[in-house]
């Protein structure tokens, strides 16, 4: 009996140290070099604890992300990344792209554009500001700007801001829209800016963000009679403008950017939106007469794509009216007129291509938050329409 017993104890023992030298031999932790034995090594494993070259340059940030917490409906804050180079080789930053255009972007002090670049030699450092206007309702926010660098472990740095709109100063309507305005009329546009908490309301000073749209906008500010107020506001401001447009048919937008005396909105800016009218008119197929835009299909780039538009000049001077494309762009985009057909004396038709040739790079032009918008001017003999403006939103695909 206790033969048997240490016999199947033997048993037991050796299949248990077979099975686990089987599983080892299976799993293989070891490759032979030059006849020795060594242990196999781990390709993820040493990717990634791969080390960057001693000389390297190497891009060091405290932080990615600012929290502006809450922030005032129309207001703008700001805040600066220091991005220090600390490697032995000199950093090279470039600004690829933001989240927004409502975002702007500064780098060393210098607003740039996309595509803007600048080199940080070894222990000195580059200041990427971010500043964001809260054009929006309230609510919850997060945008940025995104760059590359030539750091083998930071190839793509992403700096964002974010916090919450809120409303104790209220702008009611939130912007200033003009509809359509026809050529030789004027158009009005009111609001007010109300504080909920504080017993006054004053705008200390206020200009038209773009220069070209300030010759045309006149402002005014009034104050509002407390018996005029509406519920539960405490104080406001009357603004009034009015936009006196110059013959340039389409669309047209900016900014009025107002100082006050409230504590929590210092600073306030708000759009301004509209569109002028008159004897030329535009349809077509992807053309939006209420905002002026032309919307083009998204396409590749291989293919490319072609839309026409049909241009309509009507009243006393329709046949004597000439056309011709002034710019375009951005360089993606190509116009051209056609020849003119007279359907009756004061009414004329000009067609009108617009073009992205194949083996266009890809490129996102899709509104302000989506890399912005495309633009064409058309230039006429018409003595109360010398411009025609059209605003175009495509995307180019790879």
């Amino acid at each position: 009996m206790k033969t048997t017993l240490v016999w199947l104890l033997t048993a037991a023992t050796i299949g248990v140290a077979s099975g686990a030298a089987l599983g080892y031999w299976e799993a293989k932790p070891w490759t032979v070099r030059g006849g020795k034995v060594s242990a196999k090594s781990d390709p993820a494993a040493g990717e990634a604890n791969a080390k960057p070259p001693a000389s390297a340059a190497q891009a060091s940030i405290d932080e990615t992300t600012f929290n502006f917490d809450k922030m005032e409906s129309g207001t703008t804050q700001r805040h600066v990344f220091p991005i220090k180079n600390s490697g032995k080789s000199p950093l090279d930053l470039e600004f690829v792209s933001h989240t927004c255009k409502c975002t702007t972007v500064a780098l060393n002090g210098a607003s740039v554009e996309p595509g803007a670049a600048a080199t940080v030699q070894p222990g000195e450092s580059a200041e990427v500001l971010l500043e964001w206007a809260a054009k929006v309702p309230p609510g919850p926010f997060r945008h940025g700007a995104t760059f590359t660098t030539n750091d083998p472990q930071r190839s793509r740095l992403e700096l964002m801001v974010e916090g919450d709109i809120v409303a104790s100063t209220t702008l009611e309507p939130s912007l200033l829209s003009f509809g359509n305005v026809n050529v030789g009329a004027e158009g009005k546009a009111e609001m007010l800016v109300m504080a909920f908490l504080e017993p006054e309301v004053t705008i200390e000073s206020f200009e038209v963000s773009d220069a070209k749209l300030a010759e045309q906008v006149d402002v005014k500010i009034e104050p509002v009679e407390k018996s005029a107020l509406p519920p539960n506001a405490l104080a406001a401001a009357k603004v009034i403008a009015t936009f006196k447009p110059k013959g340039t048919i389409g669309p047209f937008g900016g900014s009025l950017k107002m100082k006050t005396n409230l504590k929590q909105a210092p600073s306030i800016e708000v759009p301004i939106y509209g569109s002028v009218k008159g004897d030329i008119s535009i349809a077509g197929a992807g053309w939006v007469e209420a905002t002026g835009r032309l919307r083009i299909t998204p396409t590749k780039s291989a293919e490319g794509s072609s839309t026409r538009l049909n241009l309509s000049v009507r009243g006393d001077h329709a046949k004597a009216t000439e056309l011709k494309v002034a710019s375009v762009k951005p360089d993606e985009l190509k116009a051209s007129l056609g020849e003119p057909k007279v359907i009756r004396d004061n009414f004329v038709q000009i067609p009108l291509t617009v073009d992205i040739p194949p083996g266009s790079r890809p490129i996102v032009m899709m509104g302000e938050d989506q890399g912005g918008e495309g633009e064409i001017i058309l230039s006429t003999t018409h003595p109360e329409t010398p411009e025609v403006r059209l605003k175009v939103v495509f995307m180019v695909k790879p």
